[in-house]
């Protein structure tokens, strides 16, 4: 009922929506210093591969889910739109709970106003925002949510201008989140403009103990007591680098446009980036791809979660949460896997190569089903780091052999290892591209962002 009622109100508020046309068709040794040249770039081509891989049967821990699991249930509804439409992701964050160093600062969220900054990357007039309590014991309490244009990625100032209220269940300035569900808002009228900075300001009312989150947004957010949705600036807010229950902003379109999805760990998630300065490999990419015309309606949605894996580590497994963060975001049309990297770091034997195999196939097998193209990164290397070892450097190895193959079933690799790799020392991540040689640096993300080829986008 609430589903229809949101159709009939789409209908009757927007009528037939115009969004522009889609162009045709982007105790190891002390590291080394770092030269003082500009790395090399390296243009990482997808290289096509051929589905013939039969994945063994594995016994060892951790073990893998069987290949008859059923389709999870979606965890968010789907907004009907007039034949011929659809929505497209341009922003989203994938949802965890915080730790304790995470959680809103005081005086908390009830009953008070937090101003969340992110950065899109297409461009839409007619926007839906998601909003998540999917770990939430108990309701949220939204008690009024206004978008507008921010002025900056560093700052809490917008554009009033373009404040606008965000509504739900066809025209409600408040709304409810039942525990352990997903609200997507009213179609809102909104120009977002492709790279601009959006903020989502929500006045809270009650909120559950165990907060959705995304707790390493790499930008500045503000908390202030009160309700504060339409201020100009969160003058004497406190700020934090959460997103919270915030999960994806969605454009209304009626061209070819799509979205690809970065699926991975603390790598994709942007381990080291400077806040505020959206320059992980994902902010690189989206860049990129606005920059030329064949590509500059394809929107980017980062769905990586530092410390995770595919069969546990911080958050949901990423077997787990393929279905939520991939295959029902908005428009998805491509998926970039990155992933493995911390099952590696903690094995204790060589079958984790089966264990990670076994998990990257099964995400491919669904993706596929769904009509996605799909590509994987090769695992970039970790000497010097405490996650090597003779063993992990074998697995790793393996895995990478693997992807490398054509026993994937994806449409190509993007081989973040070579590209990330000391030449003199495979083994090792260049010195001037490292941050602690597990996670690169801001040149090296920008290195990984830059290396993709636009072409498998076109």
């Amino acid at each position: 009922m609430r589903i229809r009622k949101r159709y009939l109100m789409f209908l009757a508020a927007f009528g037939v929506l115009f969004v522009t046309a889609c162009s045709s068709g982007k105790k190891e040794p002390a590291p080394s210093p770092a030269p003082t040249e500009e790395p090399q770039v390296i243009k990482v081509t997808a290289t096509p591969t051929t589905k013939v891989f039969n994945m063994p049967q594995v016994t060892d821990t951790p073990t893998p889910t069987p290949t008859s699991t059923p389709t999870p249930k979606p965890t968010r509804p789907v907004t009907p739109t007039p034949e011929g439409s659809k929505w497209v992701g341009t922003w989203g964050s994938a949802q965890l709970t915080p730790g304790n160093d995470t959680m809103p600062p005081s005086p908390g969220l009830s009953g008070n106003t937090y101003r969340q900054i992110v950065r899109v990357s297409i461009s839409g007039d007619t926007v839906q925002f998601v909003f998540s309590n999917i770990f939430g014991e108990s309701e949220l309490e939204l008690s009024s949510v206004h978008a507008a244009i921010a002025r900056d990625g560093q700052t809490s100032v917008i554009d009033t201008e373009t404040d606008t209220l965000i509504t739900f269940d066809g025209g409600s300035e408040s709304t409810v989140i039942p525990a352990g569900e997903t609200l997507v808002s009213d179609p809102v009228k909104i120009n977002i403009k492709q790279l601009e900075y959006v903020a989502i300001t929500a006045h809270f009312g009650k909120v559950p103990k165990t907060i959705t989150s995304h707790t390493a947004s790499r930008s500045l957010n503000y908390l202030l007591q009160g309700d504060h949705v339409s201020d100009a600036e969160m003058t004497g807010a406190k700020t934090a680098t959460s997103w919270y229950f915030l999960s994806e902003i969605d454009v209304f379109t009626y061209d070819e446009r799509c979205s690809v999805v970065c699926f991975g760990d603390s790598i994709t998630d942007g381990y080291g980036v400077e806040t505020g300065s959206y320059g992980r490999w994902t902010d690189i990419l989206a860049e990129r791809l606005t920059d030329e015309a064949a590509t500059e309606n394809i929107g980017v949605i980062n769905s990586g979660i530092g410390g995770n894996s595919i069969y546990g580590g911080n958050g949901q497994a990423a077997k787990d949460r393929f279905q939520r963060d991939v295959l029902e975001r908005a428009g998805v049309k491509y998926v970039i896997i990155f992933i493995g990297t911390n099952d590696i770091g903690y094995a204790m034997n060589k079958s984790t190569t089966d264990a990670v195999t076994k998990g990257i196939k099964d995400m491919v097998d669904k993706a596929k089903a769904q009509g996605i193209k799909v590509y994987l990164g090769t695992i970039t290397p970790f000497n010097r780091h405490s996650y090597y070892t003779e063993l992990h450097e074998e697995v790793r190895q393996a895995v990478n052999d693997w992807i490398r193959s054509d026993k994937t079933g994806a449409d190509g690799v993007l081989d973040f290892d070579l590209l990330l790799r000391d030449e003199k020392d495979p083994k090792t991540m260049k010195a001037e591209l490292a941050n602690d040689f597990l996670h690169p640096n801001m040149k090296g993300y920008r290195a990984i962002g830059e290396s993709i080829d636009l072409d498998i986008f076109k």
